[in-house]
């Protein structure tokens, strides 16, 4: 089997993971008017949470990805557009967990903290944006927590699978050189 480079590698991942936010939040948009529900659940903190964990800061292509998937699906305006693209970016707020390194989320249940702040940066964000809209900024964040709350439990649930499978909630350059010392 032919080698392929680092950069390959990072592509690869980052398409598949941003192809799967894409076709969940497009299905995920849809699937409400099947069983007449009002419930929206995503995957956007998942594997957004996820790929920066992998990639830091080249999860923004994901973020990007699902949120214009989110707006369009919902039919949303420029102003829906703005305040979501703009308020998601805030979740890369999270990288500041990276500072002391990324090995402590293995062992810890420091991840839990990680899933919770990457949930409260991104209501934030979303309700600061509002906010240049004229939008109350109090009310409109308890909107937005409340929306999202079965989404940051999922999001837990889903962290908390993951991270026991061996590089899969992982940065990738550490997991590959691991990987590549055991053999």
């Amino acid at each position: 089997m032919k080698n392929i480079s680092f950069k390959t590698y990072r592509l690869i991942d980052l398409l598949i993971l941003t192809g799967l936010l894409v076709i969940f939040e497009m299905l995920t948009s849809i699937a409400p008017s099947w069983f007449s529900e009002k419930y929206y659940i995503s995957l956007f903190f998942s594997l957004s949470l996820i790929v920066l964990m992998r990639w830091n800061a080249w999860a923004i292509i994901t973020i990007l990805a699902g949120t214009v998937v989110f707006c369009f699906q919902n039919q949303g305006g420029l102003q829906n557009y703005v305040i979501y693209i703009v308020g998601n970016l805030f979740i890369l707020c999270n990288l500041l967990w990276f500072i002391k390194g990324k090995k402590i989320f293995k062992k810890n249940h420091i991840v839990l903290f990680y899933v919770i702040s990457g949930y409260l940066f991104v209501e934030i964000g979303r309700s600061l944006v509002a906010l240049f809209f004229d939008a109350p900024f109090f009310s409109t964040l308890i909107g937005f927590l409340g929306t999202d709350l079965l989404n940051v439990l999922l999001t837990l649930l889903i962290v908390f699978i993951v991270r026991r499978q061996d590089g899969l909630f992982e940065d990738q350059i550490i997991y590959l050189k691991r990987i590549s010392e055991k053999n």
